[in-house]
């Protein structure tokens, strides 16, 4: 009798926790997809800046010597 009832409580607040953790992964997935392809996206940037302002400088630091 003691396990029908361990057994029948386990499965009644299974499929709630499993729900409660879903909920939690569809709000935080999203959240951090947009925060990493925004770090992603800056730190690609900032590189291609440096790059690209970095050789104009150079050049122009040539050109004047």
């Amino acid at each position: 009798m003691a396990t029908e009832t361990v057994l029948a409580n386990t499965a009644a607040t299974h499929p709630i926790a499993a729900l409660g953790a879903t909920k939690a992964f569809l709000i935080a997935h999203p959240i951090g997809v947009a925060v990493v392809g925004a770090s992603l996206i800056g730190a690609g940037t900032y590189w291609a800046m440096n790059k690209f302002m970095g050789e104009k400088e150079e050049a122009a630091a040539a050109e004047a010597a």
